[in-house]
C-alpha cells in the first residue's frame, strides 16, 4: 500500500530518535510501543498475515500505515540486519 512521503519521513524520524520499543513478541503477534508527538501509540505485527494495525486515529479513519506503523517497520528491519 503506498505510503505518503510526509508519513514516510515522519516514521523515520520517529525511528531514527529511538522512539519506538519492543513491548512483546509471541508466536503470533509483535507489539510495540510508539511515543509520538502526544502520547504512546500501540502497534501490532499480525505474523501469519504479515499485516501491521496501530490504535491511532489516521489508521483508524484511512486503513492505511501511519508513521507509528512505518517507524515499526524501520524497527524490524533494523532487528534483522543487526542479528
Amino acid at each position: 500500500m503506498s505510503v505518503s512521503k510526509k508519513t514516510e519521513r515522519k516514521g523515520y524520524w520517529l525511528f531514527k530518535q529511538e522512539k519506538v520499543k519492543k513491548d512483546l513478541e509471541t508466536d503470533k503477534r509483535i507489539h510495540f510501543i510508539v511515543q509520538g508527538e502526544n502520547e504512546e501509540r500501540f502497534v501490532i505485527f499480525d505474523k501469519k498475515k504479515k499485516d501491521f494495525s496501530c490504535d491511532c486515529e489516521y489508521f483508524s479513519l484511512h486503513q492505511k500505515p501511519c508513521s507509528h506503523i512505518i517507524a515499526s517497520e524501520f524497527y524490524m528491519e533494523d532487528e534483522t540486519k543487526n542479528k
